[in-house]
């Protein structure tokens, strides 16, 4: 229960705070302002906060929003409530602590994974009410309640690295409704409610704050990812996207079905003569539609093929990986800071319904359904071109990904970029019919027999056809319809390598019951594996519509791909053969099909039928088959080709 306070009207306490920081050098005393003026400086408004990390240390910007904060925080009158993830910030913890001392009531929500923090700390250390919580997930909130008026919050931290090293926003809004919202928001965590025990209050979401819309959707029980799906689908000509987790399968559709509506509505624009039919080869953040954005690269590296990336890349939406070096050791992203801490887009910018949605809710499964996340979505004029302007700025000081994420092997040093042409990696082999034979458990029929036998596993096999190591990180394999896999940065496929991409569909783990099964290909150098994790895909290779292309993330769709096969017929040679009787039928082998590896010069087309045939059976290149299935596999994986060894060629 809250101290009591001596009551103060929320007018006047608005007033009396705005005039304190007025003289207190927010803005600076100037006792030439006129009366108009001072009315302007306390009109409730929507402020914008954006550190300037720099791109390594040392060049850091001025680094104004916690000072900021620790002002309002020394100003506030009655009641402060804090919902913070990580707090390490010492100067906001100490002015809390300044607060709490001078009878101002103070409350904390935190994160139980992060009670060893200074800030948690100190609020311990002085019995101030404090509630943790979300066990199995995160309370991922940072966000401060003043004087039931004032709300700030945003993407970043409490901590030195979250104001100081990571790229991060944060909003400062006046308003009595909205800090209500927030309130409540706060009492169900205070009282022990977490997650999916929380319940949707009755507010409005939209709260007019000055010149600027405010609609604020608390995560998991408001549908944050319904709404800005909604937004994204409502894009009429621009989204400008920073972003640090994306995982969000949803959400990366939607980007990529809003890529080709306004690519296609450009060039209509250039067939009708009103855009330069050259647009293609300009800069895109100068296409006048586009979904553009700049991706964090730890996350990129982190999340491997669960990021959303990969799937925009094989598809051509522009972007590229933020180039902030700003950690505790430079040039290691890892070592805290140097971070895109972002969630934010910006959307229809320099319209009348320019909109920017921005919070601690990343675009992922975690924080949709079980993490406690705030999302906003702020529409005006004025607020947009802010974001955008900061946008403008970490695009720009920003890097192609291709150069971002090359690694080099010295000696020797790997071609990666634009210094890969087409050919130079092939697609050598493929086994696109996995069907053994056997019962598949993943098709929950209830058959048990064979367990230890099943699969339904499939592989795809590249070959690097130069004498240099080439670097295919970001690289991605796409049947053009929907995306099949992509590679990790760091991936290197070396001079005269076949690399083998593996397809396992084991069992979904379990403590009581061990995983059975054994898969088919062994010592694979890329492995796919859905049943512990949905949002991994599967090669999903299609048997009636054979079409893949290799895409080197360096070169747009515009250009030719590094190798494509099939032609969205039926594959060229390999499957299954069978042998029936009357209307039974048993599968006696299933061949891969295996593209024709000349000992010297180009390898031949793989949009051309006559550059396949069936694998043929020749045990010591095999030996990458585990031993159960060799009897109907038949197939040459991660190993010269069975038609080039036959020939005597390399």
């Amino acid at each position: 229960m809250r101290r009591r306070r001596p009551e103060i009207s929320g007018s006047w306490v608005g007033l009396f705070a705005l005039l304190m920081l007025t003289c207190a050098g927010l803005w600076g005393c100037n006792d030439g302002l006129s009366d108009e003026d001072r009315r302007t400086l306390q009109t409730p408004k929507v402020e914008a906060f954006f550190n300037s990390t720099g791109t390594r240390r040392g060049n850091a910007g001025d680094l104004k929003p916690d000072d900021f904060l620790i002002e309002r925080i020394d100003h506030a009158q009655s009641t402060i409530d804090v919902a913070a993830y990580g707090f390490e910030h010492q100067g906001i913890a100490d002015a809390l602590i300044r607060a709490y001392e001078r009878g101002v009531d103070l409350r904390f929500v935190g994160d139980p994974t992060h009670l060893s923090d200074y800030g948690y700390e100190q609020m311990l250390d002085r019995h101030i009410p404090m509630q943790v919580g979300n066990e199995y997930s995160i309370m991922h909130l940072k966000t401060f309640i003043i004087d039931g008026r004032f709300v700030f919050t945003g993407t970043g931290n409490i901590t030195p690295t979250g104001f100081g090293r990571n790229n991060n926003n944060w909003v400062w809004m006046e308003s009595e409704p909205l800090a209500r919202d927030f309130t409540e928001e706060f009492e169900q965590m205070f009282q022990g409610e977490f997650s999916a025990a929380k319940e949707s209050t009755n507010s409005i979401n939209t709260y007019q704050i000055g010149d600027t819309t405010v609609e604020a959707y608390f995560s998991p029980q408001e549908q944050a990812m319904d709404r800005l799906l909604h937004e994204v689908r409502s894009v009429d000509t621009s989204i400008h996207f920073q972003i640090f987790a994306f995982t969000k399968n949803e959400v990366g559709g939607a980007f990529v079905r809003k890529h080709r509506q306004l690519m296609e509505a450009n060039r209509q624009a250039a067939q009708n003569g009103n855009l330069d039919p050259d647009w293609e080869q300009q800069s895109p953040r100068s296409w006048p539609k586009k979904v553009t954005g700049v991706l964090d690269r730890s996350q990129v590296h982190g999340n491997g093929q669960y990021h959303e990336g990969y799937r925009m890349s094989a598809f051509g939406i522009p972007m590229r990986y933020d180039a902030n070096d700003n950690s505790v050791q430079p040039g290691d992203y890892q070592a805290g800071g140097g971070r895109l801490h972002t969630k934010t887009m910006i959307l229809d910018a320099g319209t009348e319904d320019a909109r920017v949605i921005t919070g601690s809710f990343n675009w992922s499964s975690s924080a949709t359904t079980s993490n406690d996340e705030i999302m906003l979505i702020l529409r005006g004029e004025e607020i947009t071109d802010r974001f955008m302007s900061m946008f403008d700025n970490i695009w720009n000081n920003s890097r192609p990904l291709s150069d971002g994420l090359c690694y080099y092997l010295e000696p020797p040093r790997a071609r990666c970029g634009d210094e890969v042409n087409p050919g130079d990696v092939v697609i050598s082999e493929v086994h696109w019919d996995g069907w053994n034979g056997r019962v598949d458990p993943s098709d929950h029929t209830g058959a048990l027999e064979d367990r230890d036998l099943v699969s339904n596993d499939e592989f795809l096999e590249l070959y690097n056809t130069t004498d240099e190591p080439i670097d295919m990180s970001m690289w991605t394999v796409t049947n053009g319809q929907d995306f099949v896999l992509g590679f990790p940065p760091g991936t290197t496929i070396m001079p005269g390598e076949y690399f083998l991409v593996a397809d396992h569909n084991l069992e979904p783990y379990s403590e009581n019951r061990p995983q059975r099964g054994t898969h088919a290909f062994t010592e694979p150098d890329f492995t796919l594996n859905t049943a512990n994790d949905p949002r991994f895909p599967r090669l999903n290779l299609k048997n009636a519509s054979l079409h893949l292309e290799l895409r080197n993330v360096a070169r747009s769709l515009e250009q030719p791909a590094i190798d494509v096969v099939g032609d969205n017929g039926t594959p060229y040679a390999g499957g299954r053969e069978l042998t029936c009787s009357g209307s039974s039928c048993q599968v006696e082998a299933n061949y891969s099909m295996e593209r024709t590896i000349p000992e010297s010069g180009p390898v031949p087309d793989g949009t051309d039928p006559s550059s396949w045939s069936a694998a043929t059976r020749m045990p010591d290149l095999m030996t990458h088959i585990a031993e159960p299935y060799r009897d109907i596999i038949v197939a040459t994986p991660g190993m010269q080709n069975s038609s080039s060894a036959s020939s005597g060629q390399q």
